[in-house]
């Protein structure tokens, strides 16, 4: 049986689920390491309602699988043709293997911006093939991951705000 912890965040995924899915905007908070070092865990990103054809090669999207949310890069999509459908192919920078073909259901939005708690609104960064070496080196050395994450929570102001915003598994 699931905890009331569980069933609280299901909650609050399955609204921002709804939110986007009847055109709308939300703020998450980026967890897990599977998009080190484009998105760090605490990054907030702001994500908007897109639909299938408007996205591009490059774009960092929401989906939904499983009752989870994933933040994963667009590496390739497919109109479909015929009895194919429509795909997306994404992965995570910091990740040596393709997910699953994203769906057009699946999909619930794009990331249009992103904020640092020590710089503010940044740009969201391209995954260079430096930044993809360093991202995999961060996704399959823990000590290293850990280490990274150690100095970027130490470089974080220190003011102790802490923001109400739903957190997103980023991987």
């Amino acid at each position: 049986m699931e905890s009331d912890v569980q069933l609280r965040e299901l909650q609050k995924q399955n609204l921002v689920a709804e939110v986007l899915r009847t055109s709308g905007t939300v703020k998450l908070t980026a967890r897990g390491h599977s998009m080190m070092p484009t998105l760090w865990p605490g990054d907030f990103l702001n994500i908007e309602t897109v639909s299938f054809d408007r996205v591009q090669v490059g774009d960092l999207v929401l989906y939904e699988r499983s009752n989870r949310f994933f933040i994963h890069r667009v590496l390739q999509k497919s109109a479909g043709v015929e009895s194919r459908r429509p795909t997306l192919v994404t992965r995570g920078d910091s990740m040596l293997t393709l997910d699953p073909m994203v769906r057009p259901e699946e999909l619930l939005g794009r990331v249009v911006s992103l904020e640092r708690r020590s710089k503010g609104r940044v740009p969201i960064p391209d995954c260079s093939v430096l930044r993809r070496a360093f991202g995999m080196v961060l996704g399959y050395s823990d000590r290293l991951r850990s280490f990274a994450l150690r100095i970027h929570a130490w470089r974080q102001p220190r003011n102790g705000a802490q923001s109400a915003v739903p957190e997103v598994q980023a991987n």
